[in-house]
């Protein structure tokens, strides 16, 4: 789920790029967008029709993939909870936030302090 995860959040950021470049210099960067309708390409390529439908439907609204930090999305920024998060972590379910529906990126679990 973790690579996944990080192709989609890498297409995202990719997307934003892209956006960003046509809006601020219009036609002037054409071969900076060809290599990056490329690379995006390439990337949309590696996931599964399923994923991109539901990734698609998400970045129409805003970010698709956010990252969860101290067990709160950074999307809706409500709090999973550790047992959701555990699951998730042993892929039993998707890296889905519960709340708002977003890809997850999960953060590495915290060692437990011992006495």
């Amino acid at each position: 789920m973790r690579d996944l995860l990080t192709a989609l959040l890498e297409l995202q950021e990719l997307e934003i790029v892209l956006e960003e470049s046509q809006i601020v210099h219009g036609d002037a960067t054409a071969q900076v967008a060809v290599a990056l309708t490329a690379r995006i390409g390439r990337l949309r390529a590696g996931v599964s029709t399923q994923d991109l439908r539901r990734f698609d439907a998400l970045r129409r609204s805003g970010p698709a993939v956010v990252r969860e930090r101290g067990g709160t999305c950074g999307g809706c920024h409500l709090n999973v909870t550790r047992g959701d998060l555990n699951r998730m972590r042993r892929c039993e379910v998707d890296w889905v936030c519960p709340n708002c529906g977003r890809y997850l990126f999960l953060s590495e679990p915290r060692p437990s302090a011992v006495e």
